[in-house]
């Protein structure tokens, strides 16, 4: 019975640790924001999660982002929300943004 309670007990709070954090896609989306929310357009730019020379820009909540190329040479990475070389480039995990197109 111990057993039991400590694995629901577990449980429970993963799962409240879980919806406490913002979602992962999982439906495989660009990342693209909707830029409906005033948080997407303060942070402005967003990772495109399909290709790590492009981001999308939020310039006017409740119009749609535009897409960016970074220079040559260059990813865009999240930590910096910028481009760098691919050097300084490195993999994280994509984060959904607060609203979707």
């Amino acid at each position: 019975m111990k057993i039991l309670s400590a694995f629901v007990l577990c449980a429970l709070v993963a799962l409240s640790v879980a919806r406490s954090t913002r979602e992962v896609p999982t439906d495989h989306t660009n990342g693209q924001p909707g830029c409906k929310t005033p948080e997407e357009v303060e942070m402005r730019v967003w990772r495109n999660n399909w290709d790590p020379t492009r981001y999308w820009v939020c310039e006017v909540q409740g119009q749609a982002a535009a897409e960016a190329l970074c220079p040559p040479e260059q990813g865009f990475l999240t930590e910096v929300l910028g481009c760098v070389p691919w050097a300084d480039w490195e993999w994280v995990q994509p984060v959904a943004p607060p609203s979707r197109p």
